[in-house]
């Protein structure tokens, strides 16, 4: 009995760390998903940032609106991130939240934007990012919109 309850006691250790594990990959898939699109868009790839943005590259109006802000926002400087505040909590569960991220490209000044993010998935399958929208620059001061 002794042994079934250390073996039931560590199954279950095994699978909360699991679950722990794939929460803590899911937001630093959204950092790493925030991280790359202002570096893109910082050194100019128009490309890049469309492609990441969800449904952009099938939207005129948000190709137009990324292709502007590339050109006024690209920089030769290394991209530095002041600043990253992710959706508010830890969740188990697939969510759409808004990231505010404070960055500095060479020697410009910092720029604040929100990248709106979807996770989906769950504890069992594992999750996946994507962006939706990422905001021109905001006030240094100002925060996201519902965030």
């Amino acid at each position: 009995m002794r042994y079934a309850l250390v073996g039931a006691g560590a199954l279950a250790f095994l699978v909360v760390s699991a679950g722990l594990a794939r929460v803590l990959a899911a937001a630093n898939a959204e950092r790493d998903a925030v991280t790359e699109i202002v570096k893109a868009q910082s050194h100019g790839d128009r490309a890049t940032v469309i492609a990441s943005i969800h449904g952009c590259r099938s939207n005129g109006a948000c190709r137009a609106r990324v292709i502007a802000q590339v050109a006024r926002l690209h920089s030769g400087g290394k991209v530095r991130v002041l600043r990253l505040d992710g959706p508010s909590h830890l969740s188990v569960a697939a969510r759409t939240g808004t990231s505010r991220i404070a960055w500095r490209a060479g020697e410009e000044l910092p720029v604040v934007q929100c990248v709106k993010l979807r996770r989906e998935g769950d504890l069992r399958r594992g999750f996946r990012v994507e962006v939706l929208a990422l905001s021109a620059p905001i006030r240094r001061d100002a925060a996201c919109p519902g965030g």
